[in-house]
């Protein structure tokens, strides 16, 4: 993922647009019978097509052009310049402004998210964002836990119409973190049920969750994680806010 380069760190008002079952929508608009896919079971129906994709090569590129093409035609229809594009994805756009015509030959492309504040990350590969909803949404990091995206969700409720209240939340925030006694907030899960985590003296080392619990935060490298996790976002937040 990368996003725009021309555009500032933090933007406000970002609409999510994407066709709806991309690979099902496009199958039926070209004449495909799809009355054999389970449209309602999206996993399975991503299985389905992705076997047939997997049998037919022609099919598959026939998809991935036509979806191409769909998209580049709902940017020249809507006369979208590069620079309200914060990022082109595959099967849709993340824009800086609504667009006025979203039906174009049968293929829709709607507007998922409206997002009131879009926050990227400094190198510009992740971001995370806060819905017209409430709801927070989190792209491109890696290894994320439900502890860490708590945390996201508390940097994108920050009151961003106030300088003091930006950089008072953003110590707070760091304050927090790195004085937590809770042991499960460095724990990265793996598959296995185990955690990984990164001690001052050791290292990387793979624990249990039993071991984990009963764990001394002190021993754990605290600001290894904050920087991996947070300051990217937070980095960019001060540099908005400091300019």
């Amino acid at each position: 993922m990368q996003l725009n380069e021309k555009l500032n760190l933090i933007l406000r008002d970002v609409f999510l647009y994407d066709i709806e079952a991309c690979h099902y929508t496009i199958m039926k608009n070209l004449g495909y019978d799809v009355s054999n896919l389970n449209y309602d079971d999206k996993f399975e129906r991503n299985k389905q097509i992705g076997q047939m994709m997997r049998d037919n090569p022609r099919l598959t590129s026939l998809l991935r052009n036509k979806t191409k093409s769909t998209i580049d035609e709902y940017v020249l229809k809507n006369n979208v310049i590069e620079d309200e594009i914060v990022i082109r994805q595959y099967d849709g756009l993340i824009l800086t402004r609504g667009l006025r015509e979203t039906n174009v030959n049968e293929i829709p492309l709607d507007m998922r998210r409206n997002f009131e504040i879009f926050i990227m990350s400094f190198d510009r590969s992740q971001y995370i964002a806060r819905d017209s909803r409430g709801k927070t949404t989190i792209k491109g990091v890696a290894f994320r836990y439900p502890e860490i995206d708590q945390l996201y969700e508390k940097i994108c409720r920050i009151n961003f119409s106030s300088k003091s209240a930006v950089f008072k939340m953003l110590h707070k925030i760091k304050t927090d973190f790195l004085n937590s006694s809770n042991p499960f907030l460095f724990g990265v899960p793996l598959k296995n049920g185990n955690f990984n985590i990164y001690l001052k003296a050791y290292g990387e080392l793979e624990v249990s969750k039993p071991t984990l619990k009963i764990m001394d935060t002190d021993d754990i490298d605290k600001q290894k994680y904050f920087d991996l996790y947070i300051t990217p976002f937070t980095k960019s937040i001060v540099i908005e806010f400091v300019r």
